[in-house]
């Protein structure tokens, strides 16, 4: 036997404890998972977009979503700017994609894709003084604060594609269009494509 092993067995058996060996296969841990790294996403988000007036929750789902499904981008970019001659330039200057995510923490909330850990991660942004609210008097907004804004922008870098994609928009994006081609718009080509693959 080894005797690095063998040392540590003594240890252990010294303190009174058992050693127990796991044959089970390791679980891996998607980055999607930590809520560190979605709260970097969204820290990104709100430093991109509407920077003045800050983003509602549903909004911030809604560009979370299309984010992380990287499939209905194409979709979403041509419904958006269906009637702006500089389609075919934003549609030239975006890369399209490989990764696709399938979501499977998604509820409906206010017709908007929900997902059960945001209120986990705008606590976990709101704790460190990255975030904060702003009453307007229809709702509340969530904005970026100074600390958060410079992490921002340090993220741009390590999020590219979602760069890419948030730079389409020139920091300001609608939220009634956003929300309708979220909730109405992309259910309908999905279903319709399912429809396809049954008949």
């Amino acid at each position: 036997m080894n005797p690095d092993i063998e040392l540590l067995i003594n240890r252990i058996e010294q303190k009174e404890l058992k050693v127990r060996v796991s044959l089970d296969r390791p679980v891996y841990k998607q980055p999607e998972d930590s809520i560190l790294y979605r709260s970097c996403r969204i820290l990104l988000i709100l430093g991109m977009i509407n920077l003045e007036k800050g983003l509602s929750k549903e909004l911030i789902a809604c560009i979370d979503f299309i984010l992380r499904n990287t499939g209905y981008q194409s979709k979403f970019i041509l419904e958006y700017f269906k009637n702006n001659k500089e389609l075919l330039n934003k549609l030239n200057s975006w890369k399209k994609q490989k990764n696709i995510e399938n979501d499977f923490y998604l509820i409906q909330y206010k017709s908007v894709p929900w997902d059960l850990r945001f209120n986990d991660m705008f606590l976990f942004l709101s704790i460190r003084g990255l975030i904060g609210t702003k009453k307007t008097s229809d709702s509340t907004k969530i904005i970026i604060l100074e600390k958060g804004m410079n992490i921002s922008e340090a993220l741009r870098s390590i999020f590219e594609e979602e760069t890419n994609f948030l730079n389409l928009f020139n920091g300001k994006i609608k939220e009634k269009d956003t929300k309708r081609i979220i909730t109405e718009v992309i259910p309908n080509t999905y279903w319709r494509e399912n429809e396809k693959l049954i008949c």
